[in-house]
């Protein structure tokens, strides 16, 4: 097996049926590693999205306690807080949220997406492995435009 860089048109890619041959199956192996890795990097996003506690968390409303129409006596607090005060309060979900089974769901989500990042990122490092110039660039170009698109999102997905 050739252990340097090699620019020809002719690699096996991961597998034995995946054997290039001809320079427009070089372009298409190219393009489809690079696809892959873009993916690869979407993938990576996702998942620190799904780590992020504004991911975890719904959006609950706070209730304010109502105003008292009757006399004073009746009211039970003359100085209940008002809107600024608790919308600097810690939003709590209600207390009948299964926080639990959610947090289990979440896990096995995460563990599974980990599972396949972990999977993709070696099939990647095989394909860098065959040693070709063209794959080698396709991986790195495709690690870029998918940084380059996936991980703005973060920022707007957190702030919405």
């Amino acid at each position: 097996m050739q252990m340097t860089f090699d620019a020809s048109s002719s690699v096996t890619l991961l597998f034995d049926f995946w054997a290039v041959q001809s320079p427009p199956g070089m372009v298409l192996s190219v393009l489809v590693v690079c696809l892959f890795t873009v993916f690869f990097e979407f993938l990576k996003m996702w998942r620190i999205w799904l780590g992020s506690p504004l991911s975890s968390t719904k959006c609950f409303r706070p209730s304010y306690p109502e105003p008292c129409d009757s006399s004073p006596g009746e009211c039970i607090s003359v100085l209940a807080p008002g809107r600024s005060q608790s919308s600097l309060a810690p939003i709590q979900p209600p207390a009948d949220t299964p926080i639990i089974a959610n947090g289990w769901m979440l896990h096995s989500v995460q563990t599974a997406l980990h599972v396949l990042q972990v999977a993709m990122s070696y099939m990647l490092m095989l394909c860098v492995m065959s040693y070709n110039v063209w794959i080698f660039l396709g991986v790195l170009f495709g690690a870029g435009l998918g940084y380059f698109l996936a991980y703005p999102l973060i920022g707007r997905i957190s702030t919405t």
